[in-house]
């Protein structure tokens, strides 16, 4: 059974917006989150952290306040900026209360200057992309039959010189089958253009150039993959696999952690994943910051360590 030409257009946009999102929250994504431990530092050298069972608890631990910080900002922002009912000032104010409340709850200095910076950053760099995007949809397409990629598709479907064209095949046959490679080609050839241009995450960014937000990283993914993303709980579980990523490479060098006891309790969290953000999808925003008082206490301390690896 064949897939329809419309499904299987539905199925690339969704795996190209998938991918989308999965570039965002790479580790190699250059916004700085590789030089933040979130306060994880402190308690590997108040020794809470010496071996792979303390790191296994502690992402158990912090999975379950998650959802009241980091998971539950972004889903919030995410959701807001896919609800169809909200005017684009309704979305603005949403935006702003939450930038505001967000950045109080940001209670250690170090945190919330390195979501600031990482927010500035992943600004910065999407522009970058949806411009470089948008130029190259512009540009004209090259239609002319002498294009390499043309020749190519006329000289695969057209018989060689001095042999008959197959008994099954007419000449009418060939000429469609040439059409429909070449628009089947330009479809692919344009099929990125969705991909740019992020209206939600430049309105943040002009909240925060008029001095209304401060920019908080996790609103600013929320309101990418409001942009972006198939749907938020989807991008959600990408974002948070990415901070508990970040948090593993952080245990390698600072415990020292193996990679294979790292990558083991990242895999078993996976389902306690799962469930912190099918709980922040159910938050209102008076539910964020109710829990994870010590992950703050313990990033206030990293500011007087003797001496650090990480920035916070």
């Amino acid at each position: 059974m064949t897939m329809k030409t419309a499904d299987i257009a539905a199925l690339n946009d969704a795996q190209a917006r998938h991918l989308a999102m999965l570039q965002v929250c790479d580790s190699v994504f250059p916004v700085g989150a590789f030089a933040l431990s979130n306060g994880m530092e402190t308690f590997v050298q108040r020794e809470f952290l010496r071996r792979g069972a303390d790191f296994e608890q502690y992402v158990r631990d912090y999975l379950a306040v998650a959802p009241y910080k980091e998971i539950g900002q972004m889903t919030l922002a995410g959701r807001y900026g896919t609800d169809g009912r909200l005017s684009a000032a309704g979305l603005e104010r949403k935006i702003v209360a939450l930038d505001e409340l967000a950045s109080a709850l940001q209670s250690a200095r170090e945190i919330r200057e390195g979501s600031e910076r990482m927010c500035t950053r992943l600004i910065k760099l999407v522009r970058q992309m949806d411009a470089a995007g948008a130029n190259r949809s512009q540009a004209p397409h090259r239609t002319n039959a002498g294009s390499s990629a043309d020749t190519i598709a006329v000289t695969e479907e057209r018989p060689q010189a001095g042999r008959p064209a197959p008994a099954d095949r007419s000449p009418d046959d060939e000429i469609v089958s040439v059409h429909e490679h070449r628009t089947e080609r330009r479809r692919l050839e344009g099929a990125t253009d969705a991909l740019y241009g992020s209206p939600k995450l430049d309105m943040y960014a002009r909240l925060i150039d008029e001095g209304r937000c401060r920019g908080v990283h996790a609103i600013a993914m929320g309101l990418y993959a409001a942009d972006h993303a198939t749907d938020v709980r989807s991008a959600a579980v990408t974002y948070g696999y990415s901070l508990l990523s970040a948090l593993t490479m952080c245990a390698a060098k600072a415990i020292p952690l193996s990679q294979y006891v790292g990558q083991v309790a990242l895999h078993d969290s996976f389902p306690r994943l799962v469930r912190a953000v099918d709980i922040a999808m159910t938050l209102h925003p008076d539910d964020l910051g109710i829990s994870g008082a010590y992950l703050d206490i313990a990033a206030m301390q990293h500011e007087t360590l003797y001496s650090r690896l990480y920035m916070s």
